[in-house]
């Protein structure tokens, strides 16, 4: 098979909205239950996490250049532990891929669809993604960048829009919420953070592998100032009400006056969070379906796509049970099993590479 290249642009555009296409609609609401008043303090936690990440990512990328992260862990754990290993994380991926879906369906069944039948917006989703997946990681990284260029510019827009909205009071006073509600608040956006150790599985693909650590840095980075950006304008505009809003940047666009020109912005907001949120499957899925190819040891991922989407598809309709079971889900049990897979897995496979000296 020829091998598929990706650029550096293409690399952080493709992982801008991977990390952010979800955090866009729950990070908000998570952060607000502990500190609604000092939120935009996870946003910075969230940089902080993000780099010291992005530092492992680029040490294992250095030390095993041209390695996928799942001939890593098998090259430094020996074949049985190796694989061992990368199921426990298929398993975590396979279960929040399954949440994924369930949060972008459910958001656009309610904002666009509200009589469909949520099979039938699931389907809706994850089609294009299929399609994009099945056509490797090269069509995904091309669609994510023609894709962060127009999404990125419009998101900062419509913020800018409610700058008559924002109210400086009510980010005062600083460190009001406690320093243990601002840790607590932090352990979501934490996880999702992790999520950057995505580009292990994609090293080989990698054009300039020499520079992955810089691109997951400036990846973090851009992600890190537009959440804090986010957290600022978010209470700065409602407040102590923020903690009640069950989606604030959605709520947030709603708050814009109409114009001649565009009518209603939370569609202009919807359209981009979903554009966004197919890059975001997009990847979840070539990851989860390249770490199971990888298992078996096959070189081709495309005929595990189908059965990797039907078992999605089911897992999806009977994994969760409402919006309240979730949001408690990713906020009191979530970050405790995701945190140790996302930064304990590279970490380790980095300390055990360098304490056996492999290459």
């Amino acid at each position: 098979m020829r091998k598929e290249v990706i650029d550096g642009g293409q690399l952080i555009s493709i992982m801008f909205w991977t990390i952010m296409g979800t955090a866009v609609l729950t990070l908000p609401v998570l952060i607000g239950r502990h500190a609604p008043r000092d939120a935009w303090i996870a946003a910075v936690i969230f940089i902080i996490g993000g780099l010291g990440l992005s530092l492992v990512i680029g040490a294992l990328a250095k030390k095993f250049p041209e390695k996928d992260f799942v001939s890593c862990v098998e090259n430094v754990f020996g074949i049985w532990i190796g694989k061992i290993l990368i199921a426990i994380f298929f398993i975590w991926l396979l279960h929040t891929t399954s949440f994924v879906i369930w949060q972008i369906s459910t958001f656009t069944k309610i904002s666009l669809l509200p009589r469909t039948p949520l099979l039938i917006v699931v389907l809706i989703i994850i089609i294009p993604s299929v399609y994009a997946v099945h056509n490797g990681i090269e069509s995904v990284a091309r669609s994510g960048q023609f894709i962060f260029l127009i999404t990125f510019g419009t998101l900062f827009v419509l913020f800018l829009m409610n700058m008559p909205e924002v109210n400086i009071e009510n980010l005062q006073p600083v460190f009001d919420d406690g320093f243990n509600n601002i840790i607590r608040s932090s352990l979501a956006p934490l996880a999702w953070a992790g999520e950057i150790m995505f580009i292990l599985f994609l090293v080989p693909n990698v054009k300039q592998q020499k520079k992955i650590t810089q691109y997951s840095m400036i990846t973090i980075i851009l992600i890190g100032i537009g959440g804090i950006i986010n957290e600022f304008f978010y209470t700065a505009v409602f407040g102590p009400l923020r903690q009640h809003l069950i989606s604030p940047f959605y709520t947030l666009v709603r708050y814009i006056s109409p114009s001649d020109f565009i009518g209603r912005y939370d569609v202009l907001f919807v359209s981009v969070n979903l554009a966004g949120n197919f890059v975001k499957l997009s990847v979840f899925m070539y990851i989860l379906i390249f770490s199971f190819s990888k298992l078996f040891k096959k070189q081709n991922h495309r005929p595990f796509v189908l059965p990797v989407t039907i078992a999605l598809i089911i897992l999806t309709l009977i994994s969760v049970e409402g919006s309240p079971q979730l949001t408690n889900f990713l906020d009191n049990v979530f970050p405790f099993y995701t945190l140790p897979i996302l930064y304990g897995l590279p970490s380790v496979t980095l300390l055990v590479a360098k304490l056996r000296k492999l290459k």
